[in-house]
């Protein structure tokens, strides 16, 4: 299967993947709020932010060794690419053994730190020695899928996580009808992702024999990719913190009814982000390929071809939910929450940001990502200052406003100036050509959908009924509008991906 299979595979594989990740957690959280009691489910909750922020200590790495990884195999260097492997192995063994240290030692004073009483406090503890465990084993584990990645076996990987999946429903059902206790249901969840490693070393031996898991730090090796890690953990902890902080701005400025809208539309908005997220990871191993043998067909084919590819599946995503937003909304929370359209249609539009995502993981296959660092970090910033200042004033708007703007600079400093100055590509005919396009059949069906069928039919039947008129409307016209080539390069995909 060539690169182009490959990147198609992985993209349909990522999205089934998170369609059932979707499904799972919008049957699930439910279930086991009844089941639990709203307290006891809410400690999961916290449990797992705690240990939210210590994902910063990858300090770029996840990208950093995709990328070289995906250099080296390209170029039959076999010797840097174990060598980088091992050096991976043994620096997160050490960020996995802190990481279990800084929850054991939050667990020392979580009572005192999160005003728990009692019974709370040893719940929350032995979810702790949980992760404790976890941590250290994905961390170390980690660097598996990233080389299995720079191989282009994206779409294995995504195949291989629906095992853990199918356990973790599984053990909802054992949980709720063997009526387990927190903490078995909270390790047996965790722990079900583990059941993929013997798959994994398989894959890598099979991919490259001679690799070595023997952890064994190479200090040139490490010296050789630092400087580009250090770019990419530059911007990494502003974007992570411009999407982690809005809800504690909101907490600060606002009231815990504003926090609780966040996190009703983020709760929905975040399935078609998932969608969304699905390219970066996919691409990435290609484009580091294509830029590393110079290939310059396929660089242009990725950037205006991939870029119309994505904004296919994003305008799908965000104009069919926003086709069904008062349907999905009222099913979710009731309709006391109908009040949060506007801003729901608004933040939904921002999504589309991401259909850049092409052109930037070519702009990551490179050695100068400053460009892109910078840029995140200015945008994430103004977004923060911007939110900051405008909850007090629209509650939950302030912070979809701020995010409109963060979209609005990223993709200015693209479009304006970095695209065509610095990447040659022609930044009127990504919009024109590969976004635009899809943008407008998407409005317009969701447009005409809303007006055709009244408000006033059952939610459940006309959200049926919206939903397959826009998958159906949208699919004809999207398929006509392709050209041959596409139209090819899906006919010959489909029997491939079935295999």
């Amino acid at each position: 299967m060539g690169s182009t299979s490959k990147i198609t595979s992985g993209v349909l594989w990522s999205l089934i993947v998170n369609l059932v990740n979707s499904v799972y957690g919008f049957i699930s959280v439910p279930i086991l709020i009844h089941y639990f009691g709203k307290t006891e489910y809410g400690i999961i909750g916290l449990a797992m932010s705690v240990n939210v922020y210590m994902q910063l200590m990858d300090m770029g790495f996840n990208s950093t060794n995709i990328r070289f990884f995906s250099v080296w195999l390209a170029k039959k260097n076999f010797q840097k690419a174990s060598k980088l492997f091992q050096t991976s192995l043994a620096f997160y063994g050490i960020i996995g053994i802190l990481n279990g240290l800084i929850l054991l030692g939050v667990s020392l004073f979580s009572k005192e730190i999160f005003h728990l009483n009692a019974n709370q406090d040893e719940i929350l503890k032995t979810l702790f020695y949980v992760l404790i465990i976890s941590a250290i084993v994905s961390w170390y584990s980690s660097c598996f899928d990233q080389l299995i990645k720079a191989t282009e076996n994206v779409a294995w990987i995504q195949k291989r996580t629906l095992l853990p999946k199918i356990l973790q429903v599984i053990v909802l059902f054992i949980t709720i009808y063997a009526k387990l206790n927190i903490f078995w249901y909270f390790a047996l969840t965790t722990f079900s992702m583990f059941a993929i490693l013997p798959l994994s070393v398989n894959k890598i031996l099979k991919e490259i024999p001679t690799i070595s898991f023997i952890p064994k730090f190479d200090k040139e090796t490490f010296k050789e990719i630092l400087p580009y890690c250090l770019n990419i953990f530059s911007f990494s902890i502003f974007q992570f913190s411009f999407y982690n902080l809005r809800p504690v701005f909101l907490g600060m400025q606002g009231s815990l009814d504003s926090v609780a809208d966040y996190r009703v539309l983020n709760g929905i908005i975040g399935i078609v982000s998932m969608f969304g997220g699905a390219f970066m990871g996919v691409l990435l191993p290609s484009t580091s390929k294509i830029v590393a043998q110079g290939n310059t067909k396929a660089y242009y084919k990725v950037a205006y071809d991939g870029t119309k590819y994505i904004s296919i599946v994003l305008c799908f995503c965000t104009f069919g939910m926003m086709t069904v937003g008062n349907e999905v909304i009222t099913m979710y929370v009731g309709e006391s929450f109908l009040y949060l359209i506007p801003w729901f249609n608004i933040w939904l539009l921002c999504t589309l940001g991401v259909h850049n995502q092409a052109i930037s993981s070519l702009i990551l296959s490179g050695s100068d990502i400053r460009a892109i660092a910078y840029n995140t970090s200015i945008s994430s910033i103004i977004g923060l200052i911007v939110a900051w200042f405008l909850i007090p004033y629209f509650e939950i708007g302030g912070v979809v406003i701020a995010f409109a703007i963060y979209i609005i600079v990223q993709l200015s400093f693209y479009y304006l100036y970095y695209w065509p100055k610095k990447m040659n590509i022609q930044s009127g005919r990504v919009f024109l050509y590969s976004f635009f396009p899809f943008v407008i059949i998407g409005s317009c069906t969701a447009l005409l959908i809303n007006i055709i069928i009244p408000l006033d039919r059952e939610v459940v039947s006309s959200f049926l009924l919206k939903g397959a008129l826009f998958t159906v409307i949208y699919t004809i016209v999207c398929f006509i509008l392709l050209n041959k080539e596409d139209k090819r390069m899906i006919y010959s995909i489909i029997p491939k991906i079935k295999k």
